[in-house]
């Protein structure tokens, strides 16, 4: 019985047609992207696969949150925190808008796990979080 069955889905696999997008590889344009620009770009050529209003001025998403990344492991390779130190969210920055992970008043969480908070959910609640702890990051 196994066998049939097995048998029976590749017949039913094999011949049922394959669904795909039909894009026009030779316009580009024809593809509909929704963000006001993008770039497609072949990794290990450097080739520009796809381009939409490309050279226009766009400010730069999330550079204060790659910058605080940057201090918050200047701060890891120099000694002064380590990943299993705790931060406690303060009134302030749980009070933070934008995209955020939600973190509580008074909420604790290791400094790996503020790291992914940023990295991943770009939160600017774990962000404000590790700049209130003058320790973790500090201004020169």
């Amino acid at each position: 019985m196994k066998r049939f069955l097995a048998l029976f889905l590749c017949v039913v696999l094999w011949s049922v047609p394959v669904l795909a997008v039909d894009t026009d590889s030779e316009n580009p344009d024809s593809i509909d992207v929704s963000a006001p620009s993008a770039v497609l770009m072949e990794a290990s050529t450097g080739q520009i696969i796809y381009e939409k209003d490309a050279d226009s001025a766009r400010p730069p998403a999330s550079v204060t949150k790659i910058m605080t990344l940057l201090l918050i492991f200047d701060a890891l390779d120099e000694g002064r925190i380590t990943l299993e130190d705790e931060v406690t969210t303060s009134e302030y920055a749980a009070s933070m808008g934008g995209s955020q992970v939600f973190l509580e008043p008074g909420e604790v969480q290791t400094v790996d796990t503020m790291i992914k908070c940023i990295s991943v959910a770009s939160a600017n609640d774990a962000c404000v979080s590790l700049k209130k702890e003058d320790k973790y990051i500090q201004s020169t």
